[in-house]
């Protein structure tokens, strides 16, 4: 076999969580519209239900205020936090193609990588949602079967099959491409994928 080269390198876009950043800005402004709209006419009725109810709501009123206020913030927030989270797993990720192995490095505090060796490859698929396909981004799934030894016999047997995606990426068709190719030249042209 050849020596190894690098073929592609790169890492997730951001913008593949635009959907997402766009769903929680719009999620938080209907919360804050619909608890500041809802706030005074909920008082008021609790007000009318009996005296001790309106000297309540007289009484308290700062404070309710300040829990629908805390509320909101509360639940939008934890939406926030995870959109920053999942934006940091993102950042977290990078993708090395040679003309032997795909390397898929992943961890925000630690360091996981997983490796497929290109023999390997059965199939290689492509997906865009919406929001993807308006930015030029696209999942890419690789598919592998990697032999190993059985238990019993010591003859070959296959494992389960490996799934990787690819997360983010910009120019999905040109890197599927590349894939494709890198994994028919490492098998010694002995593999058939269907075209994107």
């Amino acid at each position: 076999m050849p020596a190894e080269q690098q073929l592609w390198e790169g890492k997730p876009s951001l913008k593949v969580l635009t959907g997402d950043l766009v769903w929680t800005l719009l999620f938080t402004l209907v919360l804050s519209l619909g608890v500041g709209m809802l706030f005074a006419p909920a008082l008021a009725v609790v007000a009318k239900m009996s005296e001790a109810s309106a000297r309540a709501v007289a009484l308290n009123a700062p404070g309710l205020r300040f829990a629908a206020i805390l509320f909101v913030v509360v639940v939008a927030g934890q939406r926030m936090v995870r959109l920053g989270w999942r934006a940091l797993v993102l950042r977290g990720k990078s993708y090395r193609l040679s003309n032997q192995r795909l390397l898929v490095e992943s961890g925000v505090f630690s360091r996981t990588i997983d490796e497929i060796d290109l023999r390997t490859v059965d199939d290689i698929t492509f997906h865009q949602r919406f929001f993807e396909r308006m930015l030029g981004l696209a999942r890419i799934g690789i598919i592998a079967s990697e032999p190993g030894r059985d238990g019993g016999g010591g003859g070959l047997a296959v494992r389960p099959r490996t799934v990787v995606e690819l997360v983010g990426i910009a120019d999905p068709r040109a890197i599927r491409e590349q894939i494709r190719n890198a994994a028919y030249e490492a098998s010694g042209k002995q593999v058939f994928m269907r075209p994107a």
